[in-house]
């Protein structure tokens, strides 16, 4: 039996107030980081004041404490990091982490002393501020440690705590003892899908026909609740279960990862190694990185404005043109499927008679009769599909990738060849690698359709900022010639 459990939404009544009520479970390190480094700021600032006003009734070189309190905070948040103390399982308990932040806290203040004799700057400093700031320093950091371990315990026993959305697929006994608190706490996801295979009890065909239903259902989860990781709970001798379900959730354009079984996780809790060996393995990697998608989403919300700002003028008489040349709408609407497999409406300048969006919809042919007169212009010119750069806008394309396809057509090619649904990994596109080396318009035979999806297959592989860039110049190039434009 599959289980799905859908994203709650809670209301600001209904959710408990938390510290951490607007940070994600991954971004806790970081968030105690920079609080960890304005309090040794503050701290240098106020225990710098203070002493010099009792001591000899005047505030002192505040500028001086400043730079103190910024190089002791430095040092410390890098000895921090590299110590694990940002771990989120470490925040969780205080009492654990304070050997090292008395240590890390202990050669901050050995660091700074040592660069301020060095510097032969130490006569400028109150060796009394110097020696306070170094006891309250560490008190303050301890307090604070205290007080995000309470709050973080506390947030996630409310739930108030975001993480990155998962959705879990795995055999009754590992999803067992991977609850959703303890995905959240151990690996900072966030369950919006958990999924039950059947019993390891071999391979029969009643269990390979209900984990394909419950893979399936898993995929479509994760599709519907824009989950941006899959988590594998299996054994891991469970190899030809494991090998399936990573092939069939390759349709998805996510990262896979199978967690640690219960044989893993004992042997390593008994060991002497921090739990951050508790890392799951990465069985399946995104297409295109973190930091690829924010580079490939720039580029497009740059270059999309800036030729809709170019090509206004030909957008609105080609607007009046199509009004005056034939009865119906300016755009046309279809229904298309895009990164993720998920539908949006395509925009075009209408170029044809018939609007044609269902289970049966005809590719353009040469010599079509539904073509209008202004049609064939529009669509030798490729003017037809600048609409599209609203689109990009949106978010639902992007100005280079697979060319996406009618819903109809989609179906009918994911059965005929392999691994079609590939081409959904990342957004569809006005032009891509296919179309710059002649695959445009018309696929009459299955073996041109095949041929199109390599070349897709190939961009989506190899994908860089500079192949974008060389594929918009050579789509100009192609558009002068007019191949297989009709």
């Amino acid at each position: 039996m599959s289980h799905f459990f859908p994203t709650e939404v809670w209301s600001h009544a209904r959710k408990p107030r938390s510290v951490f009520r607007y940070f994600s479970y991954q971004r806790i390190g970081a968030f105690t980081a920079i609080s960890d480094f304005t309090l040794i700021v503050a701290t240098s600032i106020a225990t710098g004041v203070v002493y010099h006003f009792l001591a000899f009734d005047e505030w002192g070189d505040v500028d001086a404490y400043v730079v103190i309190g910024c190089y002791s905070g430095l040092t410390f948040v890098l000895l921090s990091k590299l110590l694990g103390l940002y771990q989120p399982n470490a925040l969780l308990s205080a009492g654990g982490q304070i050997r090292g932040v008395v240590a890390a806290w202990g050669a901050a203040v050995l660091f700074m002393t040592s660069l301020l004799f060095l510097l032969k700057s130490g006569a400028n400093y109150s060796r009394g501020a110097t020696i306070s700031f170094g006891f309250l320093g560490v008190a303050v950091i301890v307090a604070s440690r205290y007080i995000t371990a309470f709050n973080l315990r506390r947030a996630l026993a409310n739930g108030t705590l975001g993480g990155q959305p998962v959705v879990i697929i795995g055999d009754p006994e590992e999803l067992a003892v991977n609850s959703e608190t303890h995905l959240l706490r151990t690996y900072g996801a966030r369950e919006v899908g958990r999924f039950e295979l059947s019993p390891a009890s071999g391979p029969t065909l009643a269990n390979i026909v209900h984990d394909v239903e419950v893979v399936d259902s898993g995929i479509m989860a994760a599709r519907a609740n824009h989950a941006e990781q899959v988590l594998l709970a299996l054994r891991w001798v469970d190899t030809v279960r494991a090998d399936f379900i990573c092939e069939r959730l390759q349709a998805l354009p996510l990262p896979v990862f199978l967690l640690p079984d219960r044989s893993v996780s004992s042997i390593l809790s008994r060991s002497s190694w921090d739990l951050r060996v508790l890392t799951p393995i990465e069985v399946q990697r995104a297409p295109l990185s973190r930091r690829d998608l924010i580079v490939k989403r720039l580029f497009d919300l740059m270059f999309a404005g800036l030729a809709l700002a170019i090509f206004s003028p030909l957008l609105l008489l080609t607007s009046v043109a199509i009004k005056l040349d034939s009865q119906g709408p300016v755009i046309f609407r279809q229904r298309r499927r895009g990164f993720n497999g998920r539908e949006f409406a395509i925009y075009k300048f209408r170029t044809m008679t018939v609007l044609e969006d269902g289970r049966a919809v005809r590719q353009a042919q040469r010599d079509d009769a539904r073509v209008t007169w202004l049609g064939r212009l529009l669509r030798a010119s490729s003017i037809d599909e600048l609409p599209q750069l609203i689109n990009v806008l949106t978010g639902e394309m992007s100005l280079v990738g697979p060319r996406p396809h009618a819903v109809v057509h989609d179906d009918e090619y994911a059965e005929l060849i392999d691994r079609y649904t590939f081409r959904h990994h990342v957004k569809p596109g006005i032009t891509g690698w296919a179309q710059i080396h002649g695959f445009r318009g018309e696929t009459a035979a299955v073996a041109l359709m095949e041929k199109r999806i390599q070349l897709d297959l190939w961009y989506i592989n190899n994908w860089s900022l500079w192949l974008d860039l060389r594929i918009i110049a050579r789509t100009g190039v192609e558009v002068l010639r007019g191949q297989n434009a009709y």
